[in-house]
């Protein structure tokens, strides 16, 4: 593999997942729902658990508060951590 196609490979997501557990992270969901929360834990199917979850609104206010969730990965449309989401 030349060096300019070695600087182009993309990280995988769940490798980029794993820079992310303990962190807060904002996912947005099927339906226009967006979620954020810490990240506790992930799968190979990219289901997660947030904890500190809540649901935003369309503003970026708190809507609903939950705690601990579980999301379906099949759900997911994509995952970003609070800072990028800035």
């Amino acid at each position: 593999m030349s060096d300019r196609a070695q600087q182009l490979r993309l990280p995988s997501p769940l490798k980029t997942l794993s820079k992310m557990v303990n962190k807060v992270v904002v996912a947005r969901l099927k339906g226009d729902v967006v979620v954020r929360g810490v990240l506790s834990i992930y799968d190979s199917c990219m289901n997660l658990v947030l904890d500190e979850a809540e649901e935003l609104d369309k503003s970026g206010n708190t809507k609903m508060k939950y705690g601990r969730i579980l999301i379906r990965g099949s759900q997911i449309i994509y995952i970003s951590s609070e800072e990028a989401a800035a």
